[in-house]
């Protein structure tokens, strides 16, 4: 079973968002940033794949659908060589997949100019 829910747009933006956060705050202090949104979409299970400059994570298992992103993000920049760097976190490119009943679901934020 997949992920039953269509994201909107806001709620894909909010993913996008809560992505680069976690890139930020995984560079800065090696942590995930705590908390969790308290719309039902972004809580549900879902599996997920996360590209990061290129580099792609996916999660095992489903996972609420904010977490996975923010674990799968963490550790396809994880993988990168040379590792991330503060402003790269502000820049890099990220793409999402969230596996759903009706397919694939792709968003992606494209990098800020520096």
């Amino acid at each position: 079973m997949g992920y039953a829910f269509d994201l909107a747009d806001d709620e894909r933006r909010e993913l996008l968002r809560i992505a680069r956060a976690t890139l930020r705050e995984w560079v800065d202090s090696g942590r995930i940033p705590p908390g969790k949104p308290h719309r039902a979409a972004l809580v549900a299970p879902a599996t997920v794949t996360v590209t990061v400059d290129g580099i792609a994570a996916a999660s095992a298992e489903p996972r609420p659908l904010y977490r996975a992103i923010q674990e799968a993000v963490v550790h396809a920049a994880g993988q990168r060589q040379p590792p991330l760097d503060y402003d790269e976190a502000e820049t890099i490119a990220i793409a999402i997949e969230v596996d759903g009943d009706a397919g694939p679901q792709v968003f992606a934020d494209r990098p800020r100019a520096t």
